[in-house]
């Protein structure tokens, strides 16, 4: 006996099946009519968003002084497109965007004076500092980085002529004095690396858990040429120093590092520590990711998870020489929330071209998600390359979704990949630019993962 109601249920499956995919797509168009003018440029805020930002004028220049000021109409966005701002400000230098997790902190600089403006993420203005470096005898040319924490400083990272750190930082919402001051930094002076000769100086590595933190790389040449241990320092919101710690033995019995550098890198979202660097085993070139975190009753860091991975295709896109002479450059690793990623990149001879690489991707227990020879990173795409690949360099592209809103640019030549992003989850996120100047549109596509 037939079911009478079997293809009304096909049909609404069906049905289901078709609204399901459109709503699992959110597209957002941004034109010079919608927006006010040309988009002239992008910043990607990490975990923190993007912006865009839309002038009267296609390129504009940056400004010098007041009589060259730019009205800039900034978008602002979360790599989720749920949390959205609309503002306007007007500079006069070089314009930038900055982000925390609480704030956007929109930076004009013209020479050695800064104005920057604090605004939450509704894109209300809710403090504004001028300051001068001048007046603490400091330089543009001596600014190494600049970081904005989440309790609404500005913290710049210094070195002097003889590469000694220095940390200056302003309070850019609480009323205090219009003016950087240099921190008394009170360096440890207990050495958890005891024997180890230091081979670096400090540098600062960022924020997390409420921390500023510091590490200092030491090298133990006496028995091990290539033994690479970090001492690191965390100090409180005053910068009072809270605890050190020691990172040593990332090495597996019979390994050997290439080189004379490993990488390491801060996870704020995981609050851990990401090593990496390039190892010979067996005579085979490979690279070893271990991910370490803080021991409650120790001062050496608990090993989390560790990988050794054999360097894929070494013979025909040479990642690593093996000609005694050259010293390949540690693996690259960048952090995407809970997601790691570790390259090993060729290095490159041409700035426009995406460079070869060896793409690793880990989860935050270090299950291995991707391991594959690419062109670039999840961090941009170079759409001529893309849309050509022969040798499938891009392979990781091409098995999500964003493929097939992005081959249609293909046959455009005046379009742009402003921006990739996959997040940990498996969301993926496309920022298309339309430089034409009939046409000035930035497209904005979201898929959430199948």
């Amino acid at each position: 006996m037939k079911n009478k109601f079997l293809p009304q249920a096909l049909l609404l499956l069906a049905f289901l099946s078709i609204f399901s995919n459109v709503f699992a797509q959110s597209k957002i168009i941004l034109d010079k009519h919608s927006a006010g003018g040309y988009c002239n440029q992008y910043f990607d805020l990490d975990e923190n968003g993007f912006a865009l930002v839309f002038n009267k004028d296609k390129d504009a220049d940056a400004g010098a002084g007041s009589s060259a000021s730019i009205l800039n109409n900034v978008y602002y966005y979360s790599k989720d497109l749920v949390k959205r701002a609309n503002f306007k400000v007007t500079s006069t230098g070089n314009f930038s965007l900055h982000a925390s997790k609480n704030n956007i902190f929109v930076v004009d600089r013209l020479s050695t004076k800064y104005h920057v403006r604090v605004l939450d993420y509704a894109g209300k203005e809710i403090a504004n500092k001028k300051f001068d470096l001048e007046q603490i005898g400091l330089n543009q040319d001596l600014i190494s980085k600049i970081y904005f924490t989440s309790m609404g400083q500005m913290i710049f990272e210094v070195y002097d002529g003889r590469q000694q750190l220095h940390i200056y930082q302003i309070h850019l919402i609480e009323q205090k004095e219009d003016i950087l001051t240099e921190i008394d930094i009170a360096l440890p002076s207990a050495n958890p690396l005891e024997k180890m000769a230091f081979t670096g100086n400090w540098t600062f590595l960022g924020e997390s858990m409420g921390y500023f933190i510091l590490a200092r790389k030491g090298s133990n040449s006496e028995y091990d040429p290539s033994a690479i241990a970090y001492h690191i320092a965390f100090y409180d919101e005053n910068f009072g120093l809270f605890r050190e710690l020691l990172l040593d033995n990332f090495l597996l019995p019979n390994t050997n590092l290439i080189g004379k550098e490993a990488t390491l890198s801060l996870n704020t979202s995981l609050q851990s520590f990401v090593v990496s660097g390039l190892i010979n085993r067996d005579d085979k070139p490979g690279f070893m990711v271990a991910n370490y975190g803080m021991e409650l009753n120790s001062n050496v860091m608990r090993l989390f998870w560790y990988k050794e991975l054999n360097i894929l295709q070494n013979e025909k896109y040479h990642l690593i020489e093996n000609d005694g002479i050259s010293v390949p450059n540690p693996p690259v690793i960048i952090q995407n929330g809970q997601q790691i990623q570790v390259s090993i990149v060729k290095g490159r001879t041409n700035l426009q071209e995406e460079a070869i690489n060896q793409l690793c991707l880990f989860d935050a227990n270090g299950n291995l998600a991707m391991n594959a020879i690419q062109m670039g990173n999840f961090e941009g795409l170079n759409l001529d390359g893309f849309c050509v690949d022969n040798d499938e360099l891009y392979s990781r592209i091409k098995k999500l979704q964003i493929a097939t809103i992005l081959k249609p640019y293909c046959d455009k030549s005046t379009c742009e990949v402003l921006d990739i992003d996959i997040d940990p989850s498996g969301n993926e996120l496309a920022i298309v630019r339309d430089g034409n100047i009939n046409v000035n549109q930035v497209a904005i596509y979201r898929f959430t993962k199948k």
